[in-house]
């Protein structure tokens, strides 16, 4: 792992390193969207020991240009797919809130749901896509991180359902970042439990797109400038998400 940049405000804005995490929570628009963007980093913890629940908001039903299994059908495809892919990346939990994919569902209602999962669950870390990624159209992926990342901020308040929570997030983590902070090289191993992770979304990824993804990494390992795929994040401590304008160049 290589930490990119130094700046003031490093020591202020210091965060624990993500593998020294053994409770993390990765939350996701849809079935496929973690095994895609840090596949390889989760298989990476896990083997470390860490243990890692997915949250997935919404159920997955738009993605297919297949009229005859858009909706339900689709839906339970692709859950049983990340089910397969869940166990080859050591992944312990699996929780599904259901949104309708492309829906009409608000920020605030998926902020509620992981304000109550993080309370159950107590993370140490809170990994999701990063929403202030620049021209992301679709609309799950910035109400998933928005609500995310407002969950991390606002968990500990009692006006959210009520009650208090003692702290316990120390890490927010965003992939699909273009400012990224963290870069993660991943061991061949890693990237093959990726690979074959990512073969299980069968409805999502034909063995065209498959090779395309895994060219994809080599070029990207090029620009990194290293012989090892990689995957990246921008890492933050949860104090960072509110006011501090200097937290885009960390």
């Amino acid at each position: 792992m290589k930490i990119q940049g130094q700046n003031i405000f490093e020591e202020f804005l210091k965060v624990p390193k993500l593998d020294e995490m053994k409770n993390i929570l990765c939350v996701q628009p849809h079935p496929d969207d973690v095994d895609l963007s840090i596949g390889g980093i989760v298989a990476k913890l896990t083997q470390m020991g860490a243990k890692i629940t997915y949250v997935t908001v919404t159920d997955g039903s738009a993605g297919t240009l297949d009229e005859s299994i858009m909706g339900s059908k689709l839906s339970s495809i692709r859950k049983r797919e990340q089910e397969e892919a869940a166990k080859i990346l050591g992944v312990s939990e699996l929780i599904w809130l259901d949104f309708e994919d492309l829906g009409s569902y608000t920020v605030e209602e998926v902020r509620v749901k992981i304000v109550e999962i993080i309370r159950e669950k107590k993370p140490d870390a809170v990994l999701t896509v990063d929403p202030f990624l620049p021209y992301e159209a679709h609309p799950d992926h910035t109400k998933c991180g928005l609500a995310t990342a407002q969950a991390v901020l606002f968990y500990r308040l009692p006006k959210i359902l009520g009650g208090s929570c003692e702290k316990t997030v120390k890490i927010i983590g965003f992939f699909n970042s273009s400012k990224p902070n963290t870069i993660f090289e991943l061991t061949e191993e890693d990237f093959q439990r990726k690979m074959k992770a990512l073969s299980c979304h069968r409805s999502q990824f034909d063995e065209g797109t498959l090779q395309m993804i895994a060219s994809y990494f080599t070029i990207r390992s090029q620009i990194y400038k290293t012989n090892h795929a990689v995957e990246t994040l921008k890492i933050l401590p949860p104090i960072a998400l509110h006011v501090f304008p200097e937290v885009e160049q960390l």
